[in-house]
């Protein structure tokens, strides 16, 4: 069976011959794939030829399936983007409650002191006021452990 006409495509006999899968080896069906892959004309023509057969149905649709996990991952991002705004606001309502103030600006130092005793003092009241406020932070934590019934915590 002649695969190419004198032109280069392929001839209505080797499409026919792809199309009911016999009469083809294995080096004939790569020819045929390889000129499919670039020649619009015979691939047009073996979509028409195969327009006419019985297409293979898969025994369950997945149509479900990925539906359900498109859905899936959608709630998961969606979670994931809630959680993290949920935690920055618990986290910021958590050092406003907690009673403890932390300046942002320059502590009043008196003018005696000279700049580089200033600049060396202030960190460390920085640090402290921090230190102060994070302890409040695990302190309310550790009152709400179960079991913990010092400042009001679930019990088990």
């Amino acid at each position: 069976m002649e695969r190419f006409r004198a032109d280069g495509h392929l001839t209505n006999e080797a499409l026919a011959a792809l199309v009911r899968d016999d009469g083809l080896d294995e080096l004939g069906r790569l020819e045929i794939a390889e000129h499919l892959s670039f020649c619009d004309l015979c691939l047009q023509r073996y979509t028409d030829a195969l327009a006419g057969t019985v297409l293979l149905e898969p025994e369950r649709s997945c149509q479900k399936t990925l539906w359900v996990r498109v859905r899936t991952r959608t709630l998961r991002l969606v979670t994931s983007r809630y959680a993290t705004a949920a935690a920055a606001v618990a986290l910021a309502l958590t050092l406003l409650w907690s009673g403890q103030e932390i300046q942002l600006s320059r502590p009043a130092l008196p003018e005696t002191r000279s700049a580089a005793e200033r600049l060396h003092t202030w960190p460390e009241r920085w640090n402290d006021a921090l230190s102060e406020t994070l302890s409040g932070v695990t302190d309310f934590f550790d009152g709400l452990r179960p079991g913990n019934n010092s400042r009001g915590g679930i019990s088990s």
